[in-house]
């Protein structure tokens, strides 16, 4: 059996979708499992499949202990992110604008285990205008960056970086940009996602409803597949979403709004290696998945690993000049123009767009 087919079927283990009965690794093999979960950002998710193996099939002991030391100092790290995400909001709040965490500890409600989530940074959309928040943002740190979607703001968490959004994401075309910029603007007038306790805390935060959760998680794996890469735990956090139940409405919904956003290959694709690397049913697909882009999509996710951290494809050196991005995104965006033309033939005119935006909205600084 190849390395990936075993390391999918211990993460179907983990999820219930499937069973290592019979599976016996040996310590090279482990090893490789081990490399495998810190590529992908799902050591704490392989936990809970190892917890389910009998004590002769779990990896040699040095090892085991060396993930269970992970698994724990994962758990540590969500539980303070969760009381820092409790206090970004508060903050917001208390400056009377209405706040909602994206991804990251909200998506993590979803998940078996969430404390055994690999944990991130603090994305928070904030309900304000886009200029308040530069003054708020800048009060604090005179050079704090905006971009079109969010702007980094300092001392907010102690611990965690937090990106506050202006909107949730966006897209390279101008047409479908302004479809997705209207569906936010809808969730955002009609009840700004829903109230949810995280762990621990003794408080909440409100997150995406799900149909909220079910585009604009599918648009930022989207958005990062073409800009930097994207590994499985971004798909690992679609597949506790899209599990959930759909009724006929809900499913009719979400195609429409697929169908708007030109997104329905990418879609097809999707659920192809949600079902292949997680097991999520036919019946729970609300489009039909596709083989032939699906395989694409997951090898180049399994190449690329955690935002394309491990992708040999890139010259990382590059990456710390605007020139040098801008080369290494369209050497990259240029593999996806057969797949995806739209978004990926959009990209270089919103590059360019967006260089200049940046310069009017940072003080002359791109």
């Amino acid at each position: 059996m190849k390395e990936e087919e075993i390391f999918f079927r211990l993460l179907r283990t983990a999820l219930g979708t499937g069973t290592a009965e019979g599976l016996r690794l040996t310590g090279k093999e482990w090893a490789g499992m081990a490399e495998l979960a810190q590529k992908q950002a799902l050591g704490g998710i392989l936990m809970q499949a190892i917890e389910k193996l009998p004590p002769d099939s779990r990896p040699p002991k040095p090892l085991l202990l060396q993930w269970i030391g992970w698994t724990k100092n994962i758990e540590s790290v969500n539980r303070q992110l969760n009381n820092e995400a409790v206090a970004v909001s508060l903050y917001f709040k208390e400056k009377g604008y209405r706040s909602m965490i994206l991804k990251g500890q909200g998506v993590a409600q979803f998940y078996p285990r969430p404390l055994w989530r690999m944990p991130g940074d603090i994305d928070i959309w904030v309900d304000a205008p886009r200029r308040e928040l530069a003054r708020l943002a800048r009060s604090a740190d005179p050079k704090a960056e905006m971009v079109y979607h969010h702007i980094d703001m300092s001392g907010l968490a102690a611990h965690f970086p937090v990106e506050v959004h202006t909107t949730p994401s966006w897209m390279n075309s101008p047409l479908t940009n302004a479809r997705l910029q209207r569906m936010f603007r809808q969730w955002k007038d009609t009840g700004f996602g829903t109230e949810t306790a995280l762990p621990d805390t003794g408080g909440s935060v409100r997150t995406p409803t799900l149909e909220m959760n079910r585009i604009y998680l599918l648009v930022h794996i989207y958005r990062h597949l073409m800009t930097e890469g994207i590994g499985l735990k971004q798909l690992m956090d679609y597949y506790c979403v899209m599990r959930l139940e759909m009724d006929a409405t809900e499913k009719k919904t979400f195609t429409e709004q697929v169908h708007r956003l030109r997104m329905e290959r990418f879609a097809s694709a999707v659920m192809h290696v949600l079902g292949k690397v997680f097991g999520l049913e036919r019946q729970r697909m609300p489009v039909a998945p596709s083989e032939k882009y699906g395989e694409r999509l997951l090898e180049e996710i399994m190449r690329a690993g955690n935002f394309g951290q491990y992708d040999p494809r890139i010259r990382h050196d590059r990456l710390n000049t605007e020139g040098g991005r801008f080369y290494e995104r369209m050497r990259r965006i240029a593999r996806f123009v057969k797949d995806y033309p739209d978004e990926a033939c959009w990209s270089p005119y919103f590059k360019l767009w967006h260089f200049f935006w940046r310069l009017r909205h940072n003080n002359g600084r791109p």
